[in-house]
């Protein structure tokens, strides 16, 4: 069998047909949106059928770098609990670094690549039957800090300086940022058009070209109503929070990404067999596949970015052993439901009912396929799960 750092999973297929149409008919043009109102172009992007064609550098980019060269840019475009992650500019994939000590905790990164694989497979396999479009970046390689010394002699001398000590890395499919369209109408929609204390026209423009912002995606706070911008912070773009109200002052289909979370949850539950502790959810984009015919079929078409809801951080999710008694597999489940920041995506019981009945639904239709197929729905109801949670949401949460 194959070591974990030599696994490398396979490239993510196109489209399923069932989507190819509304991809088709929500093609927006970046120069076109230009000349509309930020909260009409925030609403036309922010749609899970909406891809936007714009130039990009990124494209350009990704056609001359070599991850062997040595003249290579890296970035750090984030941060969490486990590590930090970094862009090659240029290249498809990023890599999350670990944080020193971190390897000796339970919430190492060797166990979040475990994990991350789990979830993907698990996506893979019931994708098409729940008819979900949440995604999963691919996890690519667990690279242990002994090992491939190829790796650290093109890497670590390009790394920010704080970063160059070797230690474990995971290799996985890039999220692409939100279109610079859209980030623009963020600054100017939240910071200088709603915020109590708007920022003016200069202070826009600073933060749109401080460069950390490029790497920028959106938190889907389907579980809080409203909350504040930090103007003192240099990078607001990075992980966005797009609050529910905000989400329904732009007028965006709230119900369609409460369906799509739900099927998410039932996924890593039933087919991971993973209690999604702390995951998040957020806003970002991927490239278009060419056409069979094209004469660069190979190379991502990054000028079409396709929006989508992806799924991610997997370094404080542990695995369920589904064989135990009910009780215990839901009480497992409906407790990380409601630890963590899990409760700022997931929708209100009582104040959003709306909003969670549709993403109970999704749960329900979704875990039902999935137990079907496992021979378990004679053990477990999604039903009766689902009602305990509510339970107990409102008991410890509300």
């Amino acid at each position: 069998m194959a070591s974990r750092d030599e696994i490398n999973t396979s490239e993510e297929p196109a489209h399923s047909a069932f989507m190819a149409k509304d991809l088709i008919e929500s093609f927006l043009n970046a120069e076109d949106l230009e000349l509309e109102l930020d909260s009409i172009i925030l609403k036309r992007c922010l749609s899970l059928n909406s891809v936007v064609s714009m130039a990009s550098f990124f494209n350009c980019r990704s056609q001359t770098v070599n991850i062997y060269s040595d003249r290579q840019e890296v970035n750090q475009i984030g941060s969490g609990l486990q590590g930090a992650i970094f862009e090659v500019v240029g290249q498809t994939d990023v890599f999350k670094k670990e944080h020193p000590g971190n390897e000796l905790r339970s919430s190492n990164l060797q166990r979040e690549f475990r994990t991350h694989c789990n979830v993907s497979a698990a996506f893979e396999l019931y994708k098409t039957t729940t008819f979900s479009v949440v995604k999963v970046p691919k996890p690519k390689n667990f690279v242990p800090k002994a090992q491939r010394e190829w790796f650290w002699v093109f890497i670590l001398p390009n790394l920010p300086q704080d970063y160059r000590t070797r230690g474990d890395v995971i290799t996985m499919d890039r999220i692409l940022p939100l279109p610079k369209i859209v980030r623009r109408a963020l600054l100017t929609f939240f910071y200088a058009g709603e915020n109590p204390r708007p920022c003016n026209e200069s202070e826009v423009e600073r933060l749109h070209n401080n460069k950390e912002n490029k790497h920028c995606l959106a938190r889907v706070y389907l579980g809080k109503g409203n909350g504040s911008y930090n103007q003192g912070n240099p990078a607001p773009l990075r992980n966005f929070p797009l609050y529910l109200d905000s989400m329904k002052a732009l007028d965006m289909d709230t119900l369609v990404l409460a369906k799509e979370m739900g099927k998410a949850y039932a996924i890593m539950h039933w087919g991971a067999a993973t209690n999604g502790d702390d995951v998040e959810f957020v806003l970002g984009t991927s490239a278009l596949k060419r056409p069979a015919d094209s004469e660069h079929i190979d190379r991502p078409n990054v000028q079409h970015r396709a929006i989508g809801l992806y799924l991610l951080d997997f370094g404080q999710c542990e695995a369920v052993d589904l064989t135990r008694d009910c009780d215990v597999v839901y009480q497992e489940f409906k407790g990380a439901m409601v630890m963590g920041d899990n409760q700022l995506f997931i929708p209100h019981v009582s104040k959003s009912p709306e909003l969670f009945a549709t993403f109970k639904k999704g749960y329900i239709d979704a875990g039902n396929v999935i137990l079907s197929d496992k021979k378990l729905n004679g053990k477990f109801s999604m039903e009766d799960f689902m009602q305990e949670y509510e339970e107990y949401a409102e008991d410890f949460v509300y």
